[in-house]
């Protein structure tokens, strides 16, 4: 029983490799598809937004899925559809069509996150935070080997083969997670009031919108700090190396949330976002090997703090039925608030880099302005273990 359910929890955090893997894959390929397709970088910006758009409008209706059909089958479904839509992307014979695939990347990428979560809630609900830190870990590991090991591979063999190669590993993968993982719950008889419930909560709406600044720092931050390092002289390939492992020291952070369950983990949370957010302001100010440290430092925390929050949603939905919806909610807020951020900054940073960090610094210390002044805070307070 114990090998059983090791096999499977290996299987899931395989699985989230390969789930985050091909989300940042694409992004040492999008000069090159502009250049197929005849599109200019912005353009190339669409691809980034479809797969947001679909994986956050689905968060929600993945959580009700997962409420009737079950935590495996909606989160098999889900990477099936990942697996399948991503090999599809290497044969797009249009700019639109491969926009197209990527939404439907986005929908498969969100009925299977809350509903992995779910699926360890079942299997080790006396470890889930410990499980969850690890789960993070594991799409940091995929991220960050999504940009470090694709972009020569994109370099030398082209961007179609960047796809091809993601998904087929994806869709072996995927064939091995289902064939581990032991069947889940169904739930026959799901109530519109408990919904409603649960998507009103205010208690996930304030952590939610609390750290919904970290959330989009940590997004936006891998996403602009390669060219940033390279516009301060930087040389592209070093530039480009410590743009991944912003994503690698990740994996530090998820094992260490779940070391420190025990604890006030809100607060830990809040201390961590508001030193995130200095580190990033004093970026423009930073010599070479400073720039390291605050990259291990936004990396390892950022993870940490994201780790925990899931830990409190999950802690806070005392019905596994609901697990996955409350989960999805969160994640949906996120992402559709958070989505908007990197074009906010890439319009600050055409008046400098200097506006454009502090910008980004400040917001995941704004947002928790209303965390700290909620009256909800206190039933907040609480440690994972």
């Amino acid at each position: 029983m114990g090998v059983s359910r090791a096999i499977s929890g290996f299987s899931i955090m395989l699985s989230r490799v390969f789930y985050s893997l091909n989300w940042f894959n694409i992004s040492p390929a999008l000069i090159p598809i502009g250049r197929t397709f005849g599109v200019n970088l912005g353009e190339t910006g669409l691809l980034l937004s479809s797969f947001l758009i679909g994986a956050g409008i689905f968060q929600l209706p993945a959580g009700v899925i997962s409420s009737r059909m079950g935590a495996k089958n909606t989160a098999m479904t889900g990477i099936f559809i990942m697996s399948f839509a991503v090999i599809g992307c290497a044969y797009s014979p249009s700019f639109i069509i491969l926009v197209i695939l990527r939404f439907a990347v986005g929908v498969g990428a969100a009925l299977y996150f809350s509903t992995a979560i779910g699926i360890l809630g079942e299997m080790y609900s006396a470890k889930l935070t410990a499980m969850i830190g690890i789960y993070n870990a594991s799409y940091n590991i995929g991220a960050g080997a999504g940009v470090i090991l694709f972009t020569p591979i994109v370099e030398i063999y082209g961007w179609r083969l960047d796809f091809l190669i993601s998904g087929i590993a994806m869709l072996i993968v995927t064939i091995f997670t289902f064939i581990v993982l032991p069947a889940s719950r169904r739930y026959t008889k799901i109530q519109v009031s408990a919904l409603k419930e649960r998507i009103l909560n205010r208690k996930i709406w304030v952590v939610a919108i609390g750290f919904v600044g970290l959330w989009a720092l940590n997004y936006t931050f891998p996403e602009f700090f390669s060219t940033y390092a390279q516009s301060t002289g930087i040389q592209d390939y070093i530039a480009g190396i410590m743009g991944g492992m912003i994503l690698m020291f990740g994996i530090v952070g998820g094992v260490i949330s779940g070391m420190v369950r025990k604890f006030n983990v809100i607060r830990i949370s809040i201390i961590a976002s508001i030193l995130i957010g200095v580190a990033v302001i004093i970026i423009p100010f930073t010599g070479y090997y400073g720039l390291w440290v605050i990259i291990a430092f936004e990396g390892m925390f950022a993870t940490l703090v994201i780790s925990l929050e899931y830990a409190v949603v999950a802690r806070i939905e005392t019905d596994k039925t609901y697990t996955a919806l409350s989960l999805g909610l969160i994640n949906s807020i996120q992402i559709g608030i958070g989505s908007t951020v990197p074009y906010i900054f890439g319009f600050i940073q055409s008046y400098g880099y200097l506006y454009s960090w502090t910008f980004l610094g400040l917001l995941s210390i704004v947002t928790l302005i209303a965390f700290l002044r909620s009256g909800v805070r206190k039933g907040l307070e609480i440690s994972v273990a």
